[in-house]
């Protein structure tokens, strides 16, 4: 795509959060845009919940939830009640509940190929002529040299997924540093260096109407990355703690906008997707990440089951 406006011809796009946990919240002021543009949206995100939900470390597959319509070995349609067998659920179920909508879950336990094979599945049996793929916070604009990253592997898994898709995609970036990954500083210069590689597609604030959507999830979804942004639309800007006290933001009046940009121009500079390319399993992607000296997620998480806490 040239710009964002070229969306807004499409059909059906599939508009979904690529960090796991409450990045699909972030995803819901695009589909808002795109429907009110004419455009049928499927919403979702990762079959990933973070440790504080989820005691298992990392992604499930598909075999592993209840009630679900499979689409693809990468995709399944869910509804408020899908589940893990062992009784766990996700954003996305409160999102099915709450606006009363089928979500998609996406597995990314298959790395890169995997879910970049599921995608084009997917988007064919379910007729999506668009994909756009959003981040809570901007992490997933590291370069892999900023030493604040510490969740490399699923937007890694994501991004270079979305750069080998057939259809076309967007990266739209929500709530502009709430997740204290990138300083602001760092984020400056990532959106600039992408913007000049004419891959700065356009913009599009939180309205009212949506952030009052949003405050309704949040009674029951557990997200920081997420939430700060509809804080920030109501005057909160500055600094704030997340992660109970261990790190903190700053916040702007940007932080209520998603910026869409061009995938593949994001890709090329991020250090993580290069790695993960060609992966065909979550775990060889972790390897791949650890052997360049990357933290990732999954290593956190596995760290925290493994000591009780």
């Amino acid at each position: 795509m040239d710009s964002i406006e070229d969306a807004f011809d499409k059909t059906r796009a599939l508009v979904f959060g690529i960090g796991g946990g409450g990045d699909v919240i972030g995803a819901l002021p695009t589909a808002r845009l795109l429907e009110q543009q004419g455009v049928e949206t499927v919403v979702g995100g990762l079959a990933w919940e973070r440790s504080l939900v989820d005691p298992q470390p990392g992604p499930r597959s598909l075999d592993e939830l209840n009630h679900i319509d499979r689409v693809s070995e990468a995709l399944a349609i869910g509804t408020a009640d899908t589940r893990t067998k062992d009784g766990i659920s996700f954003a996305e179920t409160s999102v099915a509940a709450q606006l009363q909508r089928e979500v998609a879950l996406l597995d990314v336990t298959g790395g890169v190929t995997g879910l970049q094979s599921g995608l084009e599945t997917a988007c064919e049996k379910l007729g999506i002529d668009l994909v756009v793929g959003t981040d809570s916070g901007g992490d997933v604009l590291a370069t892999g040299s900023e030493p604040g990253v510490v969740s490399p592997l699923a937007d890694g898994i994501c991004l270079a997924a979305l750069s080998q898709l057939s259809v076309p995609t967007s990266i739209g970036m929500f709530g502009y540093g709430s997740d204290g990954e990138l300083t602001l500083e760092e984020l400056h210069q990532n959106v600039g260096a992408v913007a000049a590689g004419d891959g700065l597609l356009g913009a599009w604030g939180l309205s009212r109407t949506v952030g009052a959507e949003i405050e309704q999830l949040l009674d029951d979804i557990r997200t920081d990355a997420s939430r700060l942004p509809l804080r920030v639309s109501r005057g909160e800007v500055g600094t704030h703690s997340i992660r109970d006290g261990k790190r903190t933001v700053e916040l702007t009046p940007a932080s209520t906008v998603t910026f869409y940009l061009d995938t593949a121009t994001v890709a090329a500079r991020s250090d993580p997707a290069s790695i993960v390319a060609g992966t065909d399993s979550i775990e060889e992607a972790d390897q791949c990440l650890r052997a360049a000296g990357f933290e990732t997620e999954l290593s956190y998480e596995r760290r925290l089951a493994e000591s009780g806490n």
